[in-house]
Parts: C-alpha cells; sequence; structure tokens
C-alpha cells in the first residue's frame, strides 16, 4: 500500500504483512487523535520481510514518526533493526510496539503489560502455590515471563503443544530452575 504523507504530519504505523487488510488500530488511534486533538495519524503498513530493514532505516531518520504497533510476520524480525529493547521484550523475544525516540527506536511488548496488569488485578496475593500457563505462542510468552516476575517464590507449570518452544525460551532466559513442564506430548 502506499501512504501519502503530509510534510508536516505526525505518523504512526501498523507494520505487518497485511494490516491495510483489516487492522482496527488505523482507525481506533485516528479517532484517539482527533478527540485528543492532535494533529497525528496511524497508517497501515504491508510490509514483506526483505523490505522491513530498508522501511525501519527510513523511519528512524523521518523526524515526524512517533512509532509503530507491529505484527505478523515482523515481531521477531524487527528485534534486528532497533536501537534497543525493554528488558521483557527482550526475555520474551519478541515485538510489538516500537516508539521512536529522536531517531533511536525502542521496541517493547505490550502483551507483557497487559498480562501483569491482569495478574495484578486477579491475584492480590503474591505467594500462591503452584500456577498453570499453557500455551507459549506471542502472547504465551508474554504471559510467562510476567508471572515469573510477580511470583517469585511460586512453582510455575508449563505446557504448550511444541514442548521446543517451552524449552528454547527457558533455555534463552536462563529460568529451567524456575518452571516445570507439564510433559505429555505422546
Amino acid at each position: 500500500n502506499k501512504i501519502l504523507l503530509k510534510r508536516s504530519e505526525k505518523f504512526a504505523l501498523i507494520i505487518g504483512s497485511q494490516p491495510s487488510k483489516g487492522a482496527r488500530s488505523p482507525s481506533l488511534w485516528n479517532r484517539a487523535y482527533k478527540k485528543l486533538g492532535k494533529k497525528s495519524k496511524m497508517y497501515p503498513a504491508d510490509i514483506k520481510g526483505k523490505k522491513l530493514a530498508k522501511l525501519i532505516y527510513s523511519l528512524k531518520k523521518n523526524k515526524n514518526f512517533l512509532g509503530c504497533s507491529v505484527t505478523i510476520p515482523h515481531k521477531e524480525k524487527i528485534i534486528t533493526y532497533l536501537d534497543s529493547l525493554d528488558s521483557n521484550a527482550k526475555k520474551i523475544g519478541s515485538v510489538n510496539h516500537v516508539i521512536n525516540n529522536s531517531g533511536k527506536l525502542k521496541g517493547f511488548n505490550t502483551d507483557y503489560y497487559g498480562s501483569l496488569h491482569s495478574i495484578k488485578k486477579i491475584c492480590k496475593r503474591k505467594k500462591f502455590q503452584k500456577i498453570l500457563i499453557l500455551g507459549c505462542g506471542g502472547a504465551g510468552k508474554a504471559c510467562i515471563i510476567s508471572a515469573l516476575n510477580y511470583f517469585k517464590n511460586s512453582i510455575i507449570y508449563l505446557h504448550n503443544r511444541n514442548k521446543k518452544k517451552i524449552e528454547n525460551l527457558l533455555k534463552k532466559n536462563e529460568i529451567y530452575n524456575l518452571v516445570k513442564i507439564v510433559d505429555n506430548y505422546k
């Protein structure tokens, strides 16, 4: 898709393989910008894998670029092109939000903060005996890291259809001793 920007317009993007085909973020954010009186706009940016690096390089140089949401399939690939990562996004290994700070792009994983907020709201006591997390996809990884950060003295059990995904996350973060894998992969 072709995006025509006004010279002085502040803008944000949602980057993915085809966000122009149905992403709701642009309409939601554009309504919010309008209501807040901001002269900013969010656009969907359909980006093929090989063009991601070129896009990120040009966005770093654009003073009007505010940041972006990141969707499939670029959540892991984009990390290579960012200047820094939030510590939790680094542990999770994926980014779904990028902020531009004077040409320096920093990646975040908002699923981490969403799951941590939900945990705090539902579980008033930090001390639990046993916690089970099902799934180790994008949001599942965020839930695992937020639970490990919040429930420091609990036993956390993990189950995923693909045991390798869990093992890779644990190995990357050196957290084998903090969790137990529920193993029935036969």
